[in-house]
């Protein structure tokens, strides 16, 4: 903890002497400092395995803010999406500020620790198979409701045809659910008796490539993840070769996965990018991920442009739980949902608004809009207190358990993801665990025949769930 105290100290410094053009040696110092905490962190600290949310998250976290400004700046700027105009005079700063986010965010996944929870015993909380079919049964159910209503076919058309992606329909609650309920069945398989396994797990399987084969990837990379870490977790220790192994196979997966979607998601249109797919560097690989970093520069110079926007710039984002609350808004306030939703003001930006594709953004570049570098460091301090205490709390208490999990779903995506994180998911995630594990199990009490006293035993059909050990 004390090592991360003095890389939070040294990444505000950084901040307050960064130059006001770019400057290669300072993202170069920046991006070192960044690899060198994170090597510390890896080695230090006393888990038995690195395999979690942290470890997906620096991987991302490195190559949407670090990479552009050191590997392709000097010799290709204008590469991908950074061929449309930014600001170049912002990079350096923007580079410190992104590694200032990053360095409280490591110090809160360390503060407050205590020697004896720096490595939890496997959770004991109730977990039976009844509350696993539930999973089931809503995943199947919201998933056919899903096809039956055209959502893979609206899902399909926008990256087949850049239909607008916001042009939804009740198909996207149906989504919204499945989505939801696939993670929580991913998130609890490995509980299961093992002679159990194949059946669920072909079931995610299939759903995963149906959707997948539209050309969304958010679901498919989250679920891997899931599934990676919790069969870390609680079956056997993956070695180091084995997660490299799996790291390059979906590196190489998901750049697929990109190319194919730039010529239409078509059989045709796939084998041709296929045969012409060219990588000129090795980070190309990466550039879904690179591209993010010019959302970085965008919304630092909108900040210093225009302030800070404080929660305004969140409020779509802090009310998704809600269902239709976004048209409202938006009616409200009289503003393009652009200016309301985290996430969509570097398009907004740049291509005006209803365009027919998005650039996405940056998480710390959204931190930074919304509060200045205070709010920056206080902001990602607080997302790592949450991971870790989540994590420690996993071995008691299922909503922690379920919180860790969900977190770990969006670890690749978060740093090119806005600040919140995706809120609908977690309260419908949690209220969906609540309804299963305790709502569910509710009784009313009986009366005798007498109609005065309460029956204290239930009936002698109900059978209590069975109980599948941690």
């Amino acid at each position: 903890m004390i090592s991360n105290i003095l890389f939070a100290v040294v990444s505000v410094v950084l901040c307050v002497i960064a130059p006001g053009k770019y400057d290669y040696n300072f993202c170069l110092t920046v991006m070192v400092l960044f690899l060198v905490q994170n090597i510390l962190y890896f080695c230090l600290n006393r888990r038995k395995s690195n395999v979690g949310f942290v470890l997906f998250f620096f991987i991302s976290y490195l190559f949407c803010n670090f990479i552009y400004p050191v590997v392709y700046y000097p010799v290709r700027p204008g590469v991908s999406f950074f061929s449309l105009y930014f600001n170049t005079d912002v990079i350096s700063r923007s580079t410190a500020i992104a590694y200032m986010g990053y360095a409280f965010f490591l110090l809160g996944c360390t503060s407050f620790f205590r020697m004896n929870r720096e490595e939890p015993t496997p959770a004991v909380f109730k977990f039976g198979m009844n509350e696993f079919l539930w999973f089931f049964l809503v995943t199947a159910g919201a998933f056919v409701l899903y096809i039956a209503s055209g959502g893979y076919h609206a899902l399909h058309d926008v990256y087949a045809n850049h239909e607008n992606l916001r042009a939804v329909g009740i198909y996207s609650y149906f989504n919204n659910i499945f989505t939801i309920a696939c993670y929580l069945m991913g998130i609890f398989v490995f509980r299961l008796p093992r002679q159990k396994w194949w059946f669920y797990l072909l079931v995610l399987g299939t759903c995963i490539l149906i959707i997948l084969s539209t050309g969304s990837r958010s679901l498919t990379l989250g679920m891997v993840l899931v599934l990676l870490v919790s069969f870390n977790n609680n079956v056997r220790r993956f070695k180091p070769i084995e997660i490299a192994a799996v790291v390059a196979v979906g590196v190489i997966g998901l750049y697929i996965v990109m190319m194919t979607r730039k010529h239409g998601m078509s059989i045709e249109k796939t084998e041709y990018a296929l045969t012409h797919m060219r990588v000129r560097e090795v980070t190309d690989l990466f550039l879904d991920l690179i591209i993010n970093n010019r959302n970085l520069y965008v919304l630092v110079d909108y900040a210093d442009q225009h302030g800070l926007t404080w929660l305004h710039g969140m409020l779509v984002d802090l009310t998704s739980p809600i269902p239709g609350m976004a048209g409202w808004l938006t009616q409200h306030f009289g503003e393009p949902i652009e200016l309301l939703h985290g996430g969509d003001l570097p398009s907004y930006i740049t291509l005006g608004p209803n365009a027919g594709w998005g650039l996405g953004t940056n998480m710390t570049g959204e931190a930074f809009r919304s509060f200045g570098y205070t709010g920056t460091a206080v902001s990602m301090f607080l997302i790592g207190l949450i991971v870790k205490e989540s994590y420690y709390h996993a071995r008691t208490n299922i909503y922690a358990y379920t919180l860790y999990y969900l977190f770990v779903s969006h670890a690749v995506m978060y740093p090119r993801a806005p600040l919140l994180f995706d809120p609908r998911t977690v309260v419908w995630g949690l209220l969906l665990v609540w309804f299963v594990t305790d709502v569910r199990t509710w009784r009313l009490p009986r009366r005798t025949d007498s109609g005065g006293a309460q029956s204290e035993q239930a009936s002698d059909s109900e059978q209590p769930n069975e109980e599948i050990p941690a």
